[in-house]
C-alpha cells in the first residue's frame, strides 16, 4: 500500500526553495482576496452593478411629437384676442404645437391659462406653440434625414401625432377650442421638408436606415448682454430658460443614435451695414438672390400696401400696444396668412417661405462650409451644460466608423 505520509526534503537549499514558493503562493492568495474585497466595497459605495449580459443601443428612429389645427379667430370673443380677430378674422390660421415625449403622452388640462397635469403622479417638460410660419422658420434648421425604400426616398424622422384639444381663449374654460388634424400636420411638415409628401415607411428593419441621420443645425449668437442664445434655422432660443420652461422639450423626441446636433459656430450680425454671417457667405459664394432675400427677411424695409392696411386694423383693435411691436406682428401676419392658405388648399407658399427653405441649395452650402470650418474646434462650455446635456445630446459623434447618410 502506498504511503500517504509527506516525504521529507533532503537537507540543503531545496528546502529553502520549497518554503519560499509556499510563502509566495500564500502572499498572492492574500493579495487577490484583498483586491476582490476592495472591488466589492467600491462597487457597493458607487452603487454600480455590472451586468455583462445586458446591452444598450441607439438604433431607434427619431420622433417629432407634433399636432396642427386650423383656427378661426372670428369664433372667439375674449378681449385678449381682439388683435387676432381684427387681423385674421375667419381666414385660415394654421397653428402647430411641438411636444416633449412626456407632454405628448401625459394627460393634461388647462387651468388659469396654464397647461397642467390631470394627476399628481404625472410630470412633463412642456410644449412649444407656433404659428405655421413660425414652425417653418424653425424647421429650416432641421434635416429630417431619408433613406431609400423601393427606389423611393422615405423620411427617417417619423411624426408622432398628438391629439390634445387646444383652448385658444386663455382663462375661459368655455372658450373656443380647437381639435388637431393629422393630415394638416403632415401637410405642414411637407411644406418644410418635401420628403413628407411621399409615403412613409415606419416599420423597417434597422439595417435599412442605419446610415441615415437626422441633423439639427445649431449656431451660437453673439451677445453683448451676457445672455446665452442659439439659433435653429431662423428661430432664436435663450438658454437655459427655454430648456427649463419646456420650449425646447420637443428635442427630447429626437434623442437617438441616429440624430446629430451639428454645431455651426458663432453667428454675427451688423444691423448698421444690413449684413450678417449668412448674408456674407451667400454673397461671397454666388448666391446673390438668397443673400438679398435673407437681407429683406433680417432687415425689412418699408411695409407693403397690404401691411399698411393691416396696421390700421391692428392699431384700431389694440391702441395700447406700441407701434413697433404692431409693425413686427403685422409683417409676420401677412406671411402667416399666405402660408396657412397654402397649407389648407395644398398650394405652394412661394415667396412667403422663410429664405432658408426658399434657397435650400444656398443653405446646404452654408452648413457644409460651417461644419468644415468648425471641425476640431470646441463649442462653448455653456452650450454643453445648458443645451446638449439636459436634452440628452452629450455623446460626441465618432467619425470614420460608419458611412455618412
Amino acid at each position: 500500500m502506498r504511503a500517504a505520509a509527506r516525504q521529507e526534503a533532503p537537507s540543503g537549499s531545496e528546502g529553502i526553495y520549497e518554503s519560499f514558493s509556499d510563502m509566495v503562493l500564500c502572499t498572492v492568495i492574500v493579495l487577490i482576496t484583498l483586491v476582490v474585497v476592495l472591488a466589492l466595497n467600491v462597487v457597493e459605495q458607487l452603487n454600480v452593478y455590472i451586468e455583462p449580459n445586458h446591452f444598450g443601443g441607439g438604433a431607434n428612429r427619431p420622433w417629432l411629437y407634433i399636432q396642427a389645427q386650423n383656427a378661426n379667430y372670428a369664433k372667439t370673443a375674449s378681449p385678449q384676442l381682439a388683435l387676432e380677430r381684427a387681423i385674421h378674422g375667419d381666414r385660415p390660421f394654421v397653428m402647430v404645437n411641438l411636444f416633449s415625449p412626456s407632454a405628448a403622452e401625459s394627460s393634461t388640462t388647462v387651468k388659469d391659462g396654464q397647461t397642467i397635469a390631470t394627476r399628481d403622479d404625472i410630470s412633463f417638460s412642456g410644449q412649444c406653440d407656433l404659428t405655421a410660419y413660425g414652425f417653418l422658420q424653425l424647421a429650416a434648421g432641421i434635416d429630417p434625414g431619408a433613406f431609400a425604400v423601393e427606389n423611393l426616398r422615405t423620411a427617417l424622422m417619423l411624426p408622432k401625432f398628438s391629439h390634445k384639444s387646444i383652448l385658444l381663449e386663455p382663462g375661459d374654460a368655455n372658450g373656443y377650442t380647437l381639435q388637431p388634424e393629422n393630415e394638416l400636420a403632415l401637410k405642414t411638415m411637407a411644406m418644410a421638408w418635401p420628403v413628407y409628401r411621399d409615403k412613409l415607411y415606419p416599420r423597417r428593419a434597422a439595417a435599412d436606415y442605419l446610415d441615415a441621420r437626422t441633423k439639427i443645425y445649431v449656431e451660437v449668437l453673439e451677445s453683448g448682454d451676457g445672455q446665452h442664445r442659439i439659433m435653429i434655422g431662423h428661430s432664436v432660443f435663450t438658454l437655459p430658460e427655454d430648456v427649463q420652461n419646456g420650449r425646447l422639450g420637443w428635442l427630447a423626441g429626437f434623442s437617438s443614435g441616429l440624430t446629430e446636433v451639428v454645431y455651426l459656430g458663432t453667428a454675427w450680425n451688423e444691423p448698421a451695414n444690413k449684413t450678417n454671417k449668412r448674408i456674407a457667405f451667400f454673397e461671397e459664394n454666388g448666391f446673390e438672390t438668397a443673400a438679398e432675400d435673407y437681407r429683406t427677411f433680417s432687415f425689412p424695409g418699408q411695409p407693403s400696401s397690404y401691411q399698411r392696411e393691416l396696421m390700421a386694423k391692428a392699431q384700431a383693435a389694440r391702441p395700447d400696444i406700441p407701434r413697433r411691436q404692431l409693425e413686427t406682428y403685422v409683417r409676420t401676419a401677412e406671411a402667416q396668412q399666405a402660408v396657412s392658405l397654402a397649407i389648407a388648399e395644398g398650394m405652394g407658399a412661394g415667396s412667403f417661405l422663410p429664405p432658408l427653405l426658399r434657397h435650400r441649395d444656398a443653405w446646404t452650402a452654408y452648413t457644409d462650409h460651417c461644419m468644415k470650418a468648425e471641425l476640431g474646434k470646441t463649442p462653448p462650455d455653456w452650450l454643453m451644460n445648458e443645451f446638449l446635456e439636459p436634452l440628452g445630446f452629450s455623446q460626441a459623434v465618432v467619425r470614420g466608423l460608419r458611412s455618412e447618410g
